[in-house]
C-alpha cells in the first residue's frame, strides 16, 4: 500500500500524481490514434486531411501527444550526417490568427532557427523551404476552431486557401483537432472540406443509453481502478451499473471530469483505506464540475433520484450533440 502521508512538496499523494500523469488507451483513444496513422500514411502520395473533433475534456490533446510519441519512437531515420528529419509539426493555433501569424506559429513550433520576421510572401518561402528540407509529412493544428470560427471570418479565406495550397504543393497530410465550432466553419469551404471528408473522428462523452455504451464506459472505469490498484490504492468498483450512472450524472461522461473526480476522492480518502462512495461524494462537493446539478450530489442521493437526473442529462446530451454537428 502506498503511504498516503508521503506527500510531495505540493502536498499531493503519490497516487494522485501518478493518476494525473496516466492516460488510459481505451477503444476510442486507440481508434483516433489509428485514424491519424492512416492519414499520415498518405503523406507524399496525396494531400489529405483528418478532422479530430469534440468538446473540451475528451482527450484530443492526449491523443495527439500519444501519436507523435509513438511515431517518432518507431522512426530510425530522423538523424543522419547530412540531414535532420522533422516528420511532424504540432501547432497550437492562437485566437484569431492572420495568415502571417499562422505561418509564424508553424515556424515557431518547428525546429526552424531563422528569423520569423518578414512579409507574408517571405514567410511562405521560409515555410516551403522548411517543409522540403526537414521532410515534413504531417501538420497538426490543435484548437483549429480558433482560425475558422466566426470571429475570425475576415482572416478565414486566406488561411483556408494557404492550408489547401500547402497540402497540394507538398502532398502534406494535415490533422485538424478542435471543437465542433471548427467543423461548422470549415464545412462552408468546400475546396478545403473535400480534403477532410474521408476521415472525420468525432469524440463524444461516454453515455449510458445502450448496452454497448455501458460496456465502453465500464471498460474505461475498470481501467482507471485497475491502474490505481497497481499503485496500491483500492477503489470501490465503479463499473457496476449503479455506480456508472452515478459517475455519469456527476461528470456528464467526460473523461477529464471523471479523472478530476477520482483525484479529488484520492485526496479526500484516509491513508491506507479503500476509496468509498462517501469519498467520491466528498470529492464531488469540493468541485464545480457540473453546475447543472446545483446542490444535488449523485453519490449521496437515492438511486431513483439519480436515475431521474440521468434521464434528463441524456436528453440534454443528445440535443447538444445534434446542435454541435448542425452546420447551419
Amino acid at each position: 500500500m502506498i503511504d498516503g502521508d508521503n506527500r510531495n512538496w505540493r502536498g499531493l499523494k503519490p497516487a494522485t500524481v501518478a493518476f494525473a500523469d496516466w492516460r488510459t488507451r481505451h477503444d476510442r483513444f486507440e481508434q483516433a490514434v489509428a485514424d491519424i496513422q492512416r492519414t499520415h500514411a498518405m503523406s507524399g502520395v496525396e494531400g489529405i486531411g483528418m478532422l479530430l473533433m469534440g468538446i473540451p475534456g475528451l482527450g484530443k490533446s492526449s491523443i495527439l501527444a500519444s501519436y507523435i510519441k509513438r511515431h517518432l519512437k518507431e522512426r530510425n531515420d530522423l538523424e543522419s550526417p547530412g540531414r535532420s528529419i522533422e516528420p511532424i509539426i504540432l501547432v497550437s493555433v492562437p485566437a484569431e490568427p492572420t495568415l502571417k501569424t499562422l505561418i509564424q506559429e508553424i515556424l515557431l513550433a518547428s525546429s526552424y532557427e531563422g528569423s520569423i520576421k518578414g512579409t507574408v510572401g517571405e514567410l511562405k518561402q521560409k515555410l516551403n523551404e522548411l517543409i522540403r528540407e526537414r521532410g515534413v509529412e504531417l501538420l497538426i493544428f490543435d484548437e483549429f476552431q480558433h482560425f475558422l470560427r466566426e470571429q475570425a471570418k475576415s482572416n478565414t479565406r486566406g488561411v483556408v486557401n494557404h492550408i489547401k495550397l500547402m497540402m497540394d504543393k507538398h502532398k502534406l497530410a494535415v490533422v485538424m483537432a478542435g471543437t465542433p465550432a471548427g467543423y461548422r466553419s470549415i464545412a462552408h469551404y468546400d475546396e478545403l472540406y473535400q480534403r477532410f471528408a474521408q476521415r472525420q473522428t468525432r469524440l463524444t462523452p461516454f453515455q449510458i443509453d445502450s448496452e454497448e455504451n455501458l460496456q465502453a464506459f465500464g471498460s474505461y472505469l475498470r481501467a482507471c481502478t485497475g491502474f490505481l490498484n497497481q499503485q496500491g490504492v483500492k477503489l470501490i468498483p465503479l463499473a457496476n451499473k449503479e455506480m456508472m450512472v452515478r459517475v455519469y450524472v456527476a461528470t456528464k461522461g467526460i473523461p477529464r471530469l471523471i479523472a478530476g473526480l477520482i483525484k479529488m476522492a484520492l485526496e479526500s480518502a484516509e491513508q491506507g483505506e479503500m476509496i468509498t462512495q462517501n469519498d467520491l461524494a466528498d470529492g464531488f462537493t469540493k468541485t464545480s464540475m457540473n453546475p447543472d446539478l446545483k446542490n444535488f450530489n449523485p453519490f449521496r442521493a437515492n438511486y431513483e433520484r439519480v436515475l431521474e437526473h440521468a434521464a434528463k442529462a441524456q436528453k440534454k446530451a443528445a440535443r447538444e450533440n445534434s446542435k454541435n454537428w448542425n452546420i447551419h
